[in-house]
């Protein structure tokens, strides 16, 4: 693990909420910011889901970036996923009494690309974690070229190889802004990728929750009501509980040597037919993530919840 600053781009989303309550469990002092992004649910949600999380988790002082409100130039295609995340993206827990009485936290306003991009360069660099849309990442690669450069590790969760939960081709990141998805795997020198035919093995059970929201804080009980839904409405999707897609690509950036890896590069289709598909395209930096101990994971995530 390094002791470079982090950037944690996200569009909360309950995997997102427990992905970031892992991160600043284990090392929040390191988290620079946090940059919301459109994806699971709109921008305003997510963004306020952010502001709201980062309060819970007492970590309030760390600045919520309002960024991509939509995929890229042309890029017309992204999704919506309140059926698994419900219509707030966090379970319903905006409207629960658990979160009243919580420090007030607005978003920065401002040009959030050049907020961003100081951020980091102010740091001598930084690594960056995206659990979302890559939209936010390849803009400020796009409109500052030397901010690859400036990039430490990169652990991103998107993509699928030979499937998709989208469509049977695309996973639901790469499906928003495939366009953005291809030119990241291709700028980023160094750069993890946790695909959900990984992520899709994490996954908590009903007696499992259960053990977190018994934990009786705050922060276990939030996570217990977000995370009862989320496996209602994960399973009636036809996985087999609550997918835990995010936090698996925070550990295998936080413990890497938990998880099997392939070096390799990652291609994004972004042809309509099979819009959002990933390949394997021979060598290449990409780290792909090809397995990993699902019950160890979920023990070190329910850790960190409880």
């Amino acid at each position: 693990m390094t002791n470079r600053r982090i950037i944690l781009d996200c569009d909360p989303g309950i995997d997102d909420a427990v992905a970031m309550a892992v991160l600043l469990r284990i090392c929040g002092e390191r988290v620079k910011l946090v940059v919301s992004s459109y994806g699971n649910i709109p921008l305003e949600k997510t963004t306020r889901n952010a502001c709201s999380l980062l309060a819970l988790l007492g970590a309030q002082d760390i600045p919520v970036l309002r960024g991509a409100q939509r995929p890229g130039p042309g890029n017309a295609v992204y999704g919506d996923a309140s059926y698994i995340h419900g219509g707030d993206g966090i379970g319903g827990l905006q409207d629960s009494a658990l979160l009243k009485g919580l420090p007030a936290k607005e978003a920065v306003e401002g040009d959030y690309l050049q907020i961003l991009y100081d951020a980091i360069a102010g740091e001598g660099g930084a690594d960056y974690i995206a659990l979302g849309p890559l939209t936010n990442l390849s803009a400020l690669i796009a409109r500052f070229p030397d901010a690859a450069g400036l990039l430490g590790r990169v652990a991103v969760m998107g993509g699928g190889i030979g499937m998709g939960n989208v469509t049977k081709y695309a996973e639901f990141n790469f499906y928003c802004d495939a366009e953005s998805a291809r030119h990241v795997m291709s700028a980023v020198p160094e750069l993890v990728l946790a695909p959900i035919d990984v992520t899709t093995r994490v996954a908590f059970r009903p007696e499992q929750i259960a053990a977190i929201g018994a934990a009786g804080t705050l922060v276990a009980a939030a996570m217990e009501q977000m995370l009862e839904l989320n496996y209602r409405q994960c399973v009636a999707y036809g996985e087999t509980g609550a997918t835990m897609h995010d936090a698996t690509a925070v550990l295998a950036y936080l413990y890497p040597e938990l998880f099997a890896f392939r070096a390799c590069g990652v291609d994004v289709e972004c042809g309509r037919e099979r819009y959002g598909e990933s390949t394997v395209a021979g060598t290449g930096h990409v780290r792909l993530v090809t397995g990993t101990d699902p019950a160890k994971l979920l023990n070190i995530i329910a850790g960190c919840l409880g």
